[in-house]
């Protein structure tokens, strides 16, 4: 089975210590936008919020599927988040627990795409080489390269991904053709980044995005 994998570790240290996916944009919860896409969900957290995104899954159960798991192994960031749901399921697309206006055009086109290369990963790509992790398709045939850079001590995702042995890059501007705005990338790490995406909701609603 496939979910979107919300990832919501992290201290939210920049945002005062809050918890990123409760954050309201516009009037509504992250999470809330998140369970917008229609797909099941799998969230991804540690012992200490546990509690709370099973009360968060309680409310969005009307909405969607949702499952909400621990970090199989703690500690370990949107490394250990990712590799806990590829334990639970065949295929994810991962996505940040603080980015608010992620389209369900462009999870979609990132599961058939990933499931028609049969690929371990496929991840977006900009034009001067920054990828983008943590708005990726994975398949559970990426388990073992997440297995040997946790048993070595390493936490970056890309770490893992350059020991997968079918992985694709795709171009952003692919993605522009669905996303014009590439607005699904955005995320909320700051109060300054809050208050843009306050101003991006208003002018998406108006544009019609």
């Amino acid at each position: 089975m496939k979910f979107v994998a919300v990832l919501v570790g992290g201290s939210g240290s920049r945002m005062g210590f809050t918890e990123k996916p409760l954050i309201k944009v516009c009037g509504r919860r992250i999470i809330d936008r998140i369970a917008d896409l229609h797909f099941p969900l799998l969230i991804v957290c540690g012992e200490s919020n546990f509690d709370i995104y099973r009360e968060v899954a309680d409310e969005l159960s009307e909405l969607t599927d949702v499952r909400v798991v621990k970090d199989a192994i703690p500690q370990l960031g949107p490394l250990g988040g990712i590799y806990t749901a590829l334990l639970e399921c065949d295929s994810v697309v991962a996505v940040g627990g603080d980015m608010p206006f992620v389209k369900r055009e462009v999870v979609s086109f990132l599961f058939k795409k990933g499931e028609e290369l049969g690929c371990d990963a496929l991840i977006p790509e900009w034009s001067d080489g920054k990828k983008e992790p943590l708005l990726a398709y994975y398949s559970s045939s990426a388990l073992p390269a997440f297995r040997e850079t946790i048993e070595r001590g390493e936490r970056r995702i890309m770490q893992a991904v350059s020991r997968m042995k079918r992985v694709f890059f795709i171009s952003v501007h692919e993605i522009k053709n669905i996303d014009k705005n590439l607005i699904s990338f955005f995320n909320v790490n700051t109060p300054e980044d809050l208050k843009r995406a306050e101003e991006l909701c208003s002018s998406i609603d108006l544009e019609g995005e």
